[in-house]
């Protein structure tokens, strides 16, 4: 089990690294993200196609798989009686945080559809497995059907340079008054598309990632065949999800649609592989293993440094950066939080917000018991 357990604190650490290759655009803007040029450099489609192969989608993916193992782990730790007031606790105080770290910090929180997912699987947790396979693919399913009907809705990229560009920005670099009130309504905007949408998607994941973790795939992985076919569709669908983004960019919402489906599986091939590099190169626990033990944290801090940087100190970064420039931007604050994990737990034992989150749950839970 703690063989385990070390392994998930590396996917975990993977997974809140990978993260910001993801939002690092959002973090900038967050109403349109990285706004392209009329003539993108080459740099700029080799990194797109690598985003669709790689990075987009991949890394929630897998942090929703494992938000799904750290349930199953408390569930089956505590058993029904006591696991589920204390995931009650849980997830109302991640949904807390979630809702602060949205409307103050960051609109593209992901804290905010997990702990919706939670509520909505927790009390599955003690179902046979059969069932919660059968859940997962449902809900799953779900999410996905509407994702796929959202992407119908045609939306047209807005240029950098153009004016409706110049306004958006212009709405975001205002001030932090003018900021907190486009983090509010998109706070709603975003609970609203979770509620309708995605927390289906991340529910279906969050009871896969249940699944998995007790049919022993994170000590075992995948067999051959399952490795060939995951590989197979991966590719497929990573492959239509390029050429879509390299020549139709106006289908955006479909691209979300197929990164969503792609993401599913290449989790699983992610998660294979570093399951069997971790047998074999132990380096990859001491590295990345401390950064997933304060994941909470490091996910809050990229907000935050990223808030400070594009909205006050740099500022005129986004008018000027290619795909690149916010590539070496993740590379690097990357490198500090290795350094800045493996630093930190050498003093404490938890991180702050890990420990801020677990004073106040416990003591939600305390004040339930009384």
């Amino acid at each position: 089990m703690t063989q385990r357990l070390d392994v998930l604190d590396l996917l975990r650490g993977i997974s809140v690294l990978g993260i910001l290759y993801m939002n690092i655009y959002y973090h900038a803007v967050f109403e349109i993200g990285y706004s392209p040029l009329i003539e993108a450099p080459m740099s700029d489609l080799v990194i797109e196609v690598i985003n669709a192969f790689f990075i987009d989608g991949r890394f929630r993916t897998l942090f929703c798989v494992l938000f799904g193992v750290g349930l199953a782990i408390l569930y089956d730790k505590h058993g029904q009686n006591n696991a589920l007031p204390l995931l009650n606790a849980r997830l109302k105080w991640l949904l807390i945080f979630g809702v602060a770290h949205s409307v103050f910090i960051f609109s593209g929180d992901i804290l905010i559809n997990y702990a919706l997912a939670g509520f909505l699987v927790y009390k599955e947790l003690g179902n046979h497995q059969a069932i919660i396979l059968k859940k997962a693919k449902t809900y799953f399913a779900i999410g996905f059907v509407v994702l796929i009907l959202l992407s119908l809705i045609p939306s047209e990229p807005i240029y950098r340079g153009s004016e409706e560009y110049l306004a958006i920005l212009a709405e975001w670099q205002a001030g932090y008054g003018n900021q907190l009130i486009q983090q509010i309504i998109f706070t709603v905007i975003m609970l609203v598309f979770s509620l309708v949408c995605f927390v289906w998607v991340t529910a279906g994941i969050v009871l896969f990632g249940v699944y998995l973790y007790r049919s022993d795939f994170f000590t075992n992985g995948l067999s051959q065949f399952q490795l060939t076919s995951v590989v197979v569709v991966t590719l497929v669908i990573s492959t239509a999800d390029a050429v879509i983004r390299v020549n139709w960019p106006a289908l955006a919402e479909l691209n979300m649609a197929l990164a969503t489906l792609s993401a599913l599986f290449c989790a699983l091939l992610y998660i294979h592989i570093i399951i069997k590099l971790a047998k074999k190169v132990s380096v990859l626990k001491a590295l990345f293993a401390p950064v997933g033990r304060m994941a909470f944290s490091l996910y809050l801090l990229q907000s935050i440094v990223f808030a400070i940087f594009f909205r006050y100190s740099n500022i005129d970064f986004v008018n000027e950066a290619t795909r690149i420039d916010y590539l070496y931007l993740c590379i690097s604050f990357s490198l500090v939080q290795l350094a800045l994990a493996g630093i930190y737990l050498k003093l404490f034992s938890v991180g702050p917000v890990e420990w801020l989150w677990r004073k106040a749950y416990n003591k939600s839970l305390q004040s339930v018991i009384k």
